[in-house]
């Protein structure tokens, strides 16, 4: 199959994730979970819309829904608001791009370019969370958090039971964000790790702007589904 099917990328980044083990953490004087912790969600805000920039190296570890295991790596960066770029380098080459409302998906090997409207994709994702207006995704979503020593883990619950995935983590490690899970409702699995995490420092503006006249020169297919 000549087109690969890249927006199955798209809920990574964001993300469904190898949740964390809370038995694997905790100690045995681990505090009860509460539904909702509203001063937790309030700080979560607050340390997610505190991240203008971001640039990290990340590894994306997915176990589909027949147990399958996946392994991705590169680097990414955002800049608020709803700008972000997302490269992965192996085990092959990809880049995803949004900015203005569009998203570009450049795949090297089939030398193709699929466009899209950044707001057009299915359910949340990691990446879109971290570039886009933390309060309003939150509105959704019952937050709890556990402290364990330096790390703090964040976890979101969909209050609609039509939404993709049955829960989210976000891992700070010393008050820097460390890892996002994701579990699907369709028992999919999927986990970010970063690593050499910059935050708040300038960054090229370039990066999220694809050079699609050079692209076109280069051979590459232009798929334009953006309708803008």
């Amino acid at each position: 199959m000549k087109k690969r099917q890249l927006l199955a990328l798209l809920p990574m980044m964001l993300v469904l994730g190898l949740p964390v083990s809370a038995e694997q953490k905790a100690s045995s004087d681990t505090p009860a979970r509460v539904e909702n912790d509203a001063q937790a969600a309030n700080d979560l805000v607050n340390k997610l819309q505190g991240m203008d920039t971001v640039s990290a190296s990340f590894t994306q570890s997915t176990i589909d829904k027949h147990g399958r295991p996946k392994v991705e790596k590169g680097d990414m960066q955002l800049k608020r608001p709803n700008q972000f770029r997302w490269n992965i380098t192996a085990p092959f080459s990809q880049e995803i791009i949004a900015r203005d409302g569009k998203l570009w998906m450049l795949d090297p090997d089939f030398k193709q370019v699929v466009i899209k409207k950044q707001d057009d994709q299915s359910g949340p994702t990691a990446v879109q969370l971290l570039s886009g207006n933390a309060s309003a995704f939150l509105k959704g979503y019952s937050v709890i958090r556990m402290n364990y020593g330096p790390e703090e883990v964040y976890t979101l619950k969909p209050v609609r039971a039509e939404d993709l995935f049955e829960k989210l983590e976000i891992n700070f490690s010393e008050g820097e964000i460390s890892a996002i899970s994701i579990l699907d409702t369709l028992g999919g699995k999927r986990r970010i790790d970063f690593t050499d995490v910059t935050l708040n420092q300038p960054v090229n503006n370039e990066l999220f702007q694809p050079d699609i006249k050079k692209l076109e020169n280069d051979g590459f297919d232009i798929i334009d589904e953006s309708n803008l």
